[in-house]
């Protein structure tokens, strides 16, 4: 499988960083995973309209036949078996190519939210922004680990 995760912004706190390539290390000897930053050129001040621009800029950046995931709180929340079995199930369908798409700290627009082939909320705790990119590759990690039998998860 080769996974693709979309995030706007940069993410500047070491914990997190550190944390996010300790998984993608992990993470190599079940897939290919890359991460793409994104950010606006220009600062938008107008929450309304800097959904609008995220959503715009992680639109461009979307490929044609790649299964798209959007994190979102109101998403369905699958415990870590659950989203496990999702992967698999998507892998056998022959969908070997997804995106991950983290919006912006305000989220995105619904014409994104349209385009999710499935919408994924990691919780309904609300996270700080960054931390949101570190869970996900520890779940993404977990799901890797579950569906190859690998002592990891004890849920």
């Amino acid at each position: 499988m080769w996974i693709e995760v979309l995030s706007i912004g940069k993410i500047r706190e070491n914990f997190v960083v550190e944390g996010t390539r300790y998984y993608t290390d992990k993470l190599k000897h079940f897939c290919n995973i890359e991460l793409t930053e994104l950010a606006l050129k220009e600062a938008v001040q107008d929450p309304i309209a800097l959904v609008h621009a995220e959503s715009d800029l992680l639109i461009k950046r979307l490929k044609p036949k790649h299964l798209l995931v959007l994190l979102d709180q109101r998403g369905l929340s699958p415990d870590s078996p659950e989203w496990a079995h999702k992967l698999q199930k998507w892998e056998d369908q022959g969908q070997h190519r997804l995106q991950i798409v983290v919006g912006g700290a305000y989220g995105v627009d619904q014409v994104l939210r349209d385009k999710a082939d499935w919408v994924w909320s990691l919780s309904p705790l609300t996270f700080p922004h960054p931390l949101v990119r570190l869970i996900l590759f520890e779940q993404l990690y977990r799901a890797m680990c579950i569906n190859h039998r690998i002592p990891y998860h004890h849920g």
